[in-house]
C-alpha cells in the first residue's frame, strides 16, 4: 500500500462498482413509486461493499485495540473474575462479561471470524433501529430512505469494531427508536408548523410496559459496559423530556441514579485513582475540542494530515447539511424538537473531557443518526412525494461525495491499523515464554500520552504480559536509550520492533520512511543485544547477558468490585438500590395501570417518598468522594 493505503490497491472496477451504487440508490429515489426491494439490495450491498473490504483482503482480523479485547474475554473465561487493577476497563465489565459467556455457551475457542466479521454485521445490525426510528418521522418515503443511506455512507469514525463503544452504540440505537416511536408526548402545543414528528405509534398497556422493561434494561446494561454511552442515552432522554416529546417523566432521574450509583459504588477502583482523568476535564469546552480536533493534525505526515482533513471536512459536511434540513423543514411548514435533541446533545461531551482526544469522533458518532435524518430532510422536506426535479439529483452528489470520502476517512490509516501476520507471531513467541511474567518495549514518539501500540497486543495471558512504550529515537542510529530501557525493564523482557508501529511513527509522528530498516540495522550492531525472533513484519528483541534475578510472579490483584465500605456508603447502596426499585415502579404504574385517583395518590406518595432516598443517596457518595479522593 502507498499514498492512501488501502484505497490506492483497490482496482478501479472496484471504485467504479462503488460509484455505481450510488448511481443506483439515488435512480431508485427518482422513480414514480417506492421500489421497497430494490432500495433494501442497493443499502445492504453498499454496507457489505464498504465494511468487509479489509476481512475479504487482509490475512488477520484488523484494529490492534479488537485483539487487546480478546485479552478479556481471555481473562475472564479462565478465572471469572473482573480485576480493575489490571486495566481500567474492568470497572466496566459488561460487555465482556457476557460476551465471554455466550462464547463458553456456544463452545468458540477461536475469535478470528468474529473479530473479522464483526465491523460489518454490527453495522448491518445498527440499520434495523434507525428504520424503527424513522417511523416516528413526519416525511416521505424518498427521506426516510435517504436518512438511512446517509447514515450507511457516514460510517466511517472506526468504533465498529470488537468493543464495548460498538455494541453499546447499537442499545442507544434502539433506546431512542423506542423512545421516540412509542413514548411520545401524546400533547402537542398549537403553532403555525406542524411538529416533524408523526403520531405516537399504538401499543398496549402491557406492550407500552413490556417496551419500558426494555429501556430500562438497555440503559442498564450499557451503565455497566461502557463509560461514556450512558451519559449521552441519559442527555437524550432528558432533553427529549424538557421539550415535551416524551412523556416518561421519571425515566431520566431512574438513569441518572443508576449512572451516579455505579460510577460512586462499582467504579471505585478507577475514579479513585484517575480523578484528574474524570473530572479534570469538565468545563474546559475549548480544550476538549481543540484535543480532539486540532491537536490530532499536528505532525505526521502529508497523506495522514489529509486523511484526517477528510474527516474533519466529512463531519462538517454532515452537519451544515443537517442545519439546512432544519431550515428547509421549517419553510416546507414543520418544526423539528426530537431530530434536534438527537443531533445536539450530544455536543455536550465536549464539556465533560476530551476522552484521550477522541471526544470529536465520539460525539459526531452519536450525532449521526438525527444529522443524518436533517439531511436527508434537507434534500426531500415535504410529507408528500416531492417533485423528481433536482433532489434526486442531489441525493446523487451527496452520495458520491460521501462514498468518496469514506473509502479515504475509514482505510486511508490501514498501513497502521491492519494486522499483519509477523506481528501474530511475533506476539505467539511472547505468550509462549510468559510463565511466569514477561515485559514488552514497544517504541512510542510520546510514552507519556501515546499508550495504544500497533500491534496485535494483549489477546492472552493479560496477567502475565505488561506492555511498556519507550520513546522511540528520532535518530534510528541512537538506540543506546533503547538498550537501556531493556535492561532497566528486567528480567524476561523484549524489545519488539514491529512494522505496523513503525508505519505509525512515520505517519503521525512525522518519522523518517526508512526509520525501522535503519534502527534494525543499529540494534543488530549491539552486541548486548540478540535477535529472537524475526520476520518480514516484526523483530524482537532481547539482552544477549538477560539481568540477574528471579521474573516476577503475577500480581493481577484482587478482584473486583471493589468497594470500600463505610456506614454511610452501605446506608446509601441500601437507599439507592430501594430508590431505583421504587423509581422503576413508578415509571411501570404511570405506563401500565390505567388512571384513577388511587393511581395519582400513590405517584403522590412514591414521589415524596423518593426523596429522603435521594438525599441519602447523594450524601453518602459526596461523604465517599471526600474522604477517597
Amino acid at each position: 500500500m502507498g499514498g492512501l493505503e488501502l484505497v490506492s490497491v483497490l482496482p478501479e472496477p472496484t471504485l467504479l462498482g462503488a460509484a455505481l451504487l450510488v448511481a443506483v440508490f439515488a435512480g431508485a429515489l427518482a422513480l414514480g413509486r417506492q421500489r421497497r426491494a430494490l432500495l433494501t439490495v442497493a443499502l445492504l450491498a453498499t454496507v457489505v461493499s464498504l465494511h468487509a473490504v479489509p476481512a475479504v483482503l487482509e490475512a488477520h482480523p484488523r484494529f490492534p485495540t479488537a485483539w487487546q479485547h480478546l485479552g478479556f474475554l481471555d481473562y475472564i473465561g479462565r478465572t471469572g473474575d473482573a480485576v480493575p487493577d489490571l486495566d481500567a476497563r474492568w470497572s466496566w465489565p459488561g460487555f465482556f462479561a457476557g460476551a465471554a459467556f455466550l462464547a463458553e455457551a456456544c463452545g468458540v475457542r477461536d475469535f478470528s471470524a468474529l473479530l473479522r466479521w464483526w465491523p460489518t454485521v454490527i453495522q448491518l445490525l445498527y440499520l434495523a433501529p434507525l428504520m424503527v426510528l424513522l417511523r416516528a418521522l413526519r416525511a416521505s418515503w424518498r427521506a426516510k430512505w435517504t436518512a438511512v443511506w446517509l447514515f450507511a455512507l457516514s460510517g466511517w469514525v472506526g468504533q465498529d469494531y470488537f468493543s464495548p463503544q460498538g455494541f453499546t452504540y447499537l442499545f442507544y440505537l434502539v433506546f431512542v427508536a423506542v423512545l421516540l416511536v412509542w413514548f411520545r408526548e401524546p400533547r402537542v402545543l398549537g403553532g403555525k408548523r406542524r411538529p416533524g414528528e408523526a403520531e405516537v405509534a399504538e401499543a398496549t398497556r402491557g406492550q407500552r410496559a413490556a417496551l419500558l422493561g426494555l429501556l430500562i434494561a438497555l440503559f442498564a446494561a450499557s451503565v455497566a459496559a461502557h463509560q461514556l454511552t450512558p451519559f449521552v442515552m441519559l442527555g437524550v432522554v432528558t432533553a427529549l423530556v424538557l421539550v415535551r416529546r416524551s412523556d416518561l417523566y421519571g425515566l431520566p432521574l431512574l438513569c441518572g441514579v443508576m449512572v451516579v450509583v455505579w460510577i460512586g459504588f462499582l467504579a471505585e477502583p478507577y475514579w479513585s485513582g484517575h480523578w484528574d482523568e474524570l473530572f479534570g476535564g469538565v468545563g474546559g469546552v475549548g480544550g476538549n475540542v481543540s484535543s480532539s480536533v486540532s491537536g490530532r493534525i499536528e505532525g505526521g505526515s502529508s497523506v495522514h494530515k489529509l486523511v484526517l482533513y477528510v474527516r474533519v471536512a466529512l463531519a462538517g459536511g454532515v452537519l451544515a447539511c443537517a442545519c439546512w434540513g432544519v431550515l428547509r423543514r421549517r419553510a416546507a411548514g414543520f418544526t423539528e424538537r426530537a431530530l434536534l435533541v438527537l443531533t445536539f446533545v450530544p455536543f455536550l461531551g465536549f464539556g465533560m473531557q476530551s476522552y484521550g482526544g477522541e471526544m470529536a469522533l465520539r460525539v459526531f458518532m452519536f450525532a449521526l443518526p438525527g444529522a443524518c435524518v436533517l439531511g436527508a430532510l434537507a434534500i426531500f422536506p415535504r410529507v408528500r412525494p416531492d417533485r423528481r426535479g433536482l433532489a434526486p439529483l442531489a441525493a446523487l452528489v451527496a452520495g458520491l461525495t460521501l462514498m468518496s470520502g469514506f473509502l479515504v476517512a475509514r482505510w486511508g490509516n490501514e498501513a497502521f491499523e491492519r494486522v499483519r501476520p509477523g506481528e501474530v507471531a511475533a506476539m505467539e513467541y511472547v505468550y509462549a515464554h510468559d510463565k511466569p511474567t514477561v515485559r514488552v518495549l514497544w517504541m512510542s514518539d510520546d510514552p507519556v500520552n501515546n499508550v495504544t501500540p500497533a500491534m496485535p497486543w494483549g489477546a492472552r495471558d493479560m496477567e502475565r504480559v505488561a506492555y511498556e512504550p519507550t520513546l522511540a529515537p528520532r535518530d534510528p542510529v541512537l538506540v543506546s536509550g533503547l538498550v537501556t530501557a531493556l535492561r532497566d525493564a528486567g528480567p524476561r523482557s523484549y524489545l519488539m520492533v514491529g512494522r505496523g508501529q513503525s508505519v505509525s511513527l512515520q505517519l503521525d509522528g512525522g518519522y523518517g520512511a526508512r526509520w525501522q530498516e535503519r534502527l534494525l540495522r543499529s540494534l543488530d550492531q549491539r552486541t548486548e543485544l540478540r535477535r529472537v525472533l524475526s520476520n518480514d513484519d516484526a523483530s524482537l528483541y532481547e539482552l544477549a547477558s538477560p539481568p540477574r534475578g528471579a521474573v516476577p510472579e503475577p500480581k493481577p490483584g484482587p478482584a473486583g468490585p471493589q468497594i470500600t465500605w463505610t456506614p454511610w456508603s452501605v446506608t446509601g447502596a441500601l437507599a439507592a438500590v430501594v430508590l431505583m426499585v421504587l423509581l422503576a415502579a413508578r415509571e411501570v404504574v404511570r405506563v401500565a395501570v390505567r388512571p384513577s385517583v388511587r393511581r395519582l395518590r400513590w405517584l403522590q406518595a412514591s414521589y415524596w417518598f423518593a426523596l429522603p432516598l435521594l438525599l441519602v443517596v447523594l450524601g453518602s457518595l459526596v461523604q465517599r468522594f471526600l474522604t477517597m479522593v
